[in-house]
């Protein structure tokens, strides 16, 4: 009996991304709604906060507390690329660590699942699902050091 799927050529890890943009998805909205919905408040209860001295230049801008005080359109863009990157990642953090758990992948291996995801041949998924975490973090954290280095923070 093969180890392997039994669509060997089914690349159903390329799925995965769908749920990535999702949850990038879900990170835009909840950081570009107004509040109580998001984190877009107006530039009058942005002023009254003790590390802010309202929305510049615009009507209103993302600063629910200091270390996520983007306070201008430029570092919301900023705040928005590091945040979204984060939410990126949150589904492959959960197959990175599936990936190397043998007994859990040996078992599904002997499932109706077997038909689409090959859980013999995990070490691809491992790589790939950590070359893309390790690029999305150092951009994760670029973004928002260049934001609080704006800010002088």
């Amino acid at each position: 009996l093969d180890e392997g799927s039994l669509r060997p050529g089914a690349k159903w890890w390329h799925g995965v991304f769908i749920f990535s943009l999702i949850s990038m998805l879900a990170c835009v909205i909840t950081l570009w709604a107004p509040y109580p919905m998001g984190a877009r408040m107006p530039s009058a209860i942005v002023a009254a906060m003790p590390w802010s001295d309202g929305c510049q230049g615009l009507k209103s801008c993302i600063c629910h507390r200091k270390t996520v005080c983007a306070d201008d359109l430029l570092s919301m863009i900023f705040l928005t690329i590091a945040r979204s990157s984060a939410w990126f990642d949150y589904p492959l953090y959960m197959l990175l660590f599936m990936s190397k758990a043998n007994n859990l992948n040996n078992f599904l291996q002997h499932t109706a699942l077997r038909c689409w995801i090959n859980f013999s041949d995990y070490h691809h998924v491992h790589s790939l699902f950590g070359i893309v975490v390790g690029l999305e973090s150092t951009s994760h954290a670029f973004f928002h050091i260049v934001r609080w280095a704006r800010r002088k923070d």
